[in-house]
Order: C-alpha cells, then sequence, then structure tokens
C-alpha cells in the first residue's frame, strides 16, 4: 500500500506542549465557553475535543461520567463559538472520537471537522477494535485534509507501532494507561525510552494517566513533548472554579518550561 502521510502533518516543536482534553457539552456549554476564554497560547498549545459517545470504552470511570453528562447537553452548532474562539488564539483543535461513532456516516463528521478548523483526529479504539478497517480510515481522514493522530499505549505492539507511524507524519499520542482513570504500576523511564527508540525523532505527546508535576518533569527529562490533561481537570470544571484552572495552567506551563 502506499504511503498514507498527511500533508498536513507537523514537524516537531522546540517548546513543550501543554495539550488540554474536553468534552463536549460537560458540564454545560456556558461553563466550558468560559473556561475557554481563560485559555492562552502563552500556556495551552492545543486542544483535544471529545465528542460524547454513548460507549467511550477506552476513557476510564471520570471521562465516561463526562460523556452521559454531555450526551443531554450537546449540540453540534454549541462548538462553533468555543472553536472559534479559542483558534483565533493561535491554539490547534483535535478531535479525539470513536470510530463506532463515525464510521458509517459517509464522511459528514471529517468534513464537520474541516470545516470547523481542526488540525486532526485521534481515534482510540481504530487499531485496537478495528484494526482491519485501519489503513482505510487513515486514508479517509489524510482525503479530509485531516492529521490521523495514532493513539499508542505500552500494550501496543512494536510491529503495529512501527507500520502505522510510517503511514502518518502527525504527532503521535502514547497512552502511559490502556485509558484514563487507571493506574497500572509502570516505569515511565521505560515507557518513554521504548516509544522514542521505536519512532526516533517523532513529536511524541503523553496523557492517560499524567498523574503530577513530578511525572510530568520526569517524562520530559526522558524527551517528551508534551503531555495532555484531562481527568485533572474535571473537579474544576464540574465546581466551576475557573480561578482554580487559570492557576494550574500557569503551573503546568511552569513544569513543562523546567521553571
Amino acid at each position: 500500500m502506499g504511503s498514507l502521510i498527511s500533508p498536513f502533518s507537523r514537524m516537531i516543536k522546540m517548546r513543550k506542549n501543554l495539550i488540554l482534553y474536553f468534552t463536549l457539552g460537560f458540564p454545560d456549554q456556558g461553563t466550558l465557553e468560559s473556561f475557554s476564554r481563560r485559555i492562552s497560547q502563552d500556556e495551552v498549545d492545543y486542544v483535544e475535543f471529545g465528542f460524547p459517545s454513548g460507549n467511550p470504552v477506552y476513557d476510564g470511570p471520570k471521562i465516561r461520567g463526562t460523556h452521559k453528562t454531555a450526551m443531554s447537553n450537546y449540540r453540534p452548532e454549541d462548538g462553533e463559538k468555543l472553536f472559534r474562539d479559542l483558534l483565533g488564539k493561535g491554539i490547534k483543535l483535535y478531535s479525539l472520537t470513536y470510530y463506532r461513532d463515525i464510521r458509517d456516516d459517509g464522511g459528514k463528521f471529517l468534513s464537520y471537522l474541516k470545516r470547523e478548523g481542526f488540525s486532526g483526529i485521534i481515534v482510540p479504539d481504530l487499531l485496537v477494535d478495528y484494526s482491519d478497517s485501519a489503513f482505510s480510515a487513515i486514508g479517509r481522514i489524510h482525503e479530509a485534509g485531516l492529521d490521523f493522530i495514532p493513539f499508542f499505549n505500552p500494550s501496543t505492539p512494536d510491529r503495529i507501532i512501527k507500520e502505522i507511524s510510517s503511514k502518518t507524519g502527525s504527532w503521535i499520542y502514547y497512552g502511559l494507561q490502556p485509558s484514563t482513570g487507571i493506574n497500572v504500576p509502570f516505569d515511565t523511564g521505560e515507557v518513554a525510552e521504548r516509544i522514542n527508540e521505536l519512532v526516533p525523532g517523532r513529536e511524541i505527546n503523553f496523557g492517560f494517566g499524567i498523574r503530577n508535576n513530578d511525572q510530568v518533569r520526569e517524562l520530559v527529562s526522558y524527551g517528551a513533548s508534551g503531555v495532555a490533561i484531562g481527568t485533572a481537570l474535571i473537579e474544576m470544571l464540574s465546581s466551576g472554579d475557573e480561578e482554580a484552572f487559570y492557576s494550574y495552567l500557569k503551573e503546568m506551563r511552569g513544569v513543562l518550561d523546567g521553571k
């Protein structure tokens, strides 16, 4: 099969990435928009939006709970202002979506993402549950003008990591855990060194299990390009604590910058 590398792929950035994850529609549209106004390119590089799913199997219990709320709250038109405001700040947008939620829509969702200014899509169940469809799905994503962001974790076979990475040119999302909110013991150094050896020179951002600032510092010391934070934001969103959120962003940027 020919190369599937997207023409929209990115070069590795010098600054370490801070990536935020939000489930669209959680806890409500007004709160989400208010929090997004506190986001600045000074701290944040990318934002992932989880589109509500009836069965977000690779999300942990806390984020699964946000999907339950979001299924009742989210309307596609609600995202337009939110997306536009973040893009206006120079922040890249990515979708985290389950393949079974989009496979039979004739490409409508991919067209929607492109129209709304998204740079790419993360599909955590594609390589695990729909591996036979992976290459055709990646091709459709690239044809729509979006980057496919490979999602791997420590249980992904080396062969799959190398094969899928060779067909994409985007950054790579490496999950420290099989799903968010899970706490399986692992050695951070071994995990980071393995993926860096398998795909040298690629932009690799870590998520799905970031626990604390010390872990972020350790990942950076092993060459991580950045980290994605999602579960840690849920309590702030639920309580409407924008000041805690803003302080957290400042703190995490300092950690990533080695301050």
